[in-house]
């Protein structure tokens, strides 16, 4: 086995941490360890053609965790994907790719986190990606592209926007848009390939020398020298069978992702004290903040049965197995064309909450924020959720400022219950599905160890879905206008709106009752992939793990970089966001060195 002792140790081989080993290898005096669990997986075809990455879930591709059972969504517990390959979650994602807004990260900076701004962030994340039109400056690893409208439904879409009265002409990189836009995939433009964290950071730089992949290998716990305060000496870690040693001469960096870097944490003796006493493990680091502040968008799903007329087809078919369709998406792939080539739900819609009309309407929501939200947590501490409370009151505030978002799928797109994908409903029609997101929860949860070990099963996951009385509220009303989308012009001329719906959705019309949308949503709603905070990047005084130079309170070099850093979670799909996180994290580690 190659050398045990490097300047870094990267803990996760997910996007983060092989944009950060990436970028730290290029300076060839400096040499770098990536341990990942999973395995390398680069030419698997369900990681590399887009429209195959569900057949990647609930395999060993997967971390398969579970909430406990969740009392916004009726006691139920729902099951989530996270990655367990290289490349983690941006080899399996749902590809979309677009930024969060201007104020979502300014807020970050205006918390305690001085340099992570809007202009510092973007400039991070342009360095990230190629977009898939010239409009934006920007030229990175991933290759972004935009799919050929081969159906109807993106003209469409737009159009019955159009009709509402929304911007169809969004920039989704410009901090400050709301409206329908189509969002870029991170597929290749020309090989029509997935573009991920794997073969467009890693792959070109894997001959380097001074840079070491260890997949298969488990990470037990960091290793701490607190002779002369507490120093992060290494990673202990099983690789083969065997456990080793693995020293860090400069830094131990963590880039396990919102659930397994909070876990490798505790496992180490960095959390609340009383917690790791009770478990058996030594305390090194007492900051009861470890896996506090878990964040995610809630998701709700509304199905129509479509007309089935020529130019508007549906993965219907592919979704329930029927040979000759996926004999024919596999020939459309064959040349670059077709389901395959693209994700699938590039269709999107970002909006302001709909039904505020009136002042009065505005402030009947604020009073939310005034009278139950500041009693409704007592942990983080009550000056974070105060600020959590103001940035969304200013959120609510602007007509700009998107607190919902709305993804179309040409096909049916639904849970089961516990949080995976259902099949389409028996029988051969066909559907058009609108889901909601929550932008901006204020509903906030934890995620724990339950005993001293690494098996998945020894983790207390509780996103406490949908228990703010505001997000209910917020999202009832965005429910009730997905049903207004479905039966505006000209959308509505190609749904059958008296026909089958979602098997669990009211008669149309019913969701004008907010009461029977908010119904809906504690029956059906589950969890987006969007995990976000656990180890969160503030003042230690406000709940913070880590500061604005990612560095674990208490030890001066642990840092910690994915998506568990973000304070308040991005009003979209994460991955962008955490894609700028790495690049912005990569300059200040090489800065400081």
């Amino acid at each position: 086995m190659a050398s045990l002792i490097f300047d870094y140790v990267v803990i996760g081989g997910g996007l983060a941490g092989l944009v950060l080993a990436t970028r730290l290898s290029e300076d060839s005096e400096t040499s770098v360890l990536v341990i990942e669990a999973g395995e390398d997986q680069s030419s698997d075809p369900r990681v590399n053609v887009p429209g195959m990455w569900p057949s990647l879930l609930r395999t060993e591709s997967t971390w398969d965790f579970r909430t406990i059972p969740q009392q916004g969504l009726e006691d139920r517990e729902i099951g989530f994907p996270v990655g367990r390959l290289l490349g983690g979650s941006s080899a399996l994602n749902g590809l979309a790719f677009s930024a969060t807004s201007k104020a979502n990260i300014d807020a970050w900076e205006i918390l305690g986190n001085p340099g992570w701004g809007w202009e510092s962030f973007v400039e991070s994340m342009k360095k990230s990606y190629t977009p898939a039109s010239k409009g934006t400056e920007a030229e990175g690893p991933i290759q972004l592209s935009v799919p050929e409208a081969d159906t109807e439904w993106h003209s469409v879409w737009m159009k019955t926007f159009d009709t509402l009265g929304f911007s169809t002409s969004c920039d989704p990189f410009d901090g400050e848009f709301s409206g329908a836009l189509i969002v870029p995939d991170s597929i290749h433009p020309l090989t029509k390939q997935r573009s991920y964290a794997g073969n467009a950071y890693f792959e070109p730089a894997r001959s380097r020398p001074n840079l070491t992949i260890w997949t298969k290998t488990e990470a037990d716990k960091i290793v701490f020298d607190k002779s002369n305060g507490v120093v992060a000496t290494g990673i202990q870690v099983v690789k083969d069978g065997e456990t080793k040693i693995v020293e860090a001469r400069k830094e131990v960096i963590v880039t396990a992702g919102t659930i397994n870097s909070p876990r490798l944490l505790e496992l180490s003796g960095i959390g609340d004290a009383k917690l790791l006493q009770s478990l058996g493990i030594d305390v090194v680091i007492d900051n009861p903040s470890v896996g506090e502040n878990l964040q995610n968008h809630p998701l709700c799903t509304l199905s129509f049965q479509v007309r089935d007329e020529p130019g508007f087809d549906t993965i219907d078919k592919l979704a329930r197995q029927d040979g000759n369709a996926i004999a024919a998406a596999m020939e459309a792939y064959a040349n670059k064309k077709g389901p395959f080539s693209r994700s699938g739900s590039n269709l999107a819609a970002q909006l302001p909450t709909p039904g505020l009309e009136t002042t009065e309407d505005v402030l009947k929501l604020r009073a939310q924020l005034q009278t139950e939200a500041l009693s409704s947590h007592s942990e983080p501490p009550k000056s974070f959720t105060q600020f959590h409370e103001s940035f969304v009151k200013s959120i609510l505030a602007s007509p700009k400022e998107a607190t919902g978002c709305y993804i179309a799928i040409p096909g049916f797109a639904g849970s089961s219950g516990d949080g995976w994908m259902a099949p389409p409903p028996p029988g051969q029609e066909n559907y058009f599905t609108v889901a909601v997101l929550l932008a901006h929860p204020l509903s906030r949860g934890s995620v724990h160890l339950t005993r001293s070990s690494r098996d998945s099963s020894a983790l207390s996951i509780d996103p406490k879905y949908l228990t703010h009385p505001l997000d209910v509220e917020i999202m009832a009303r965005h429910l009730q206008f997905a049903e207004k989308i479905a039966t505006t012009e000209p959308l509505a001329s190609h749904l059958k709106l008296d026909g089958k719906r979602s098997p669990s959705a009211p008669p149309a019309g019913s969701f004008a009752d907010l009461n029977v949308a908010k119904d809906y949503l504690h029956k059906t709603a589950v969890g987006a992939h969007h995990f976000t905070g656990t180890c969160s990047m503030m003042p230690k005084e406000l709940g913070g793990v880590v500061d604005a130079q990612l560095r674990v309170y208490g030890c001066q070099n642990l840092r910690v970089c994915d998506a568990s850093i973000i304070p308040i979670t991005p009003r979209t799909n994460p991955q962008a966001t955490v894609y700028a996180v790495a690049e912005h994290a990569a300059q200040i580690i090489r800065t400081s060195s």
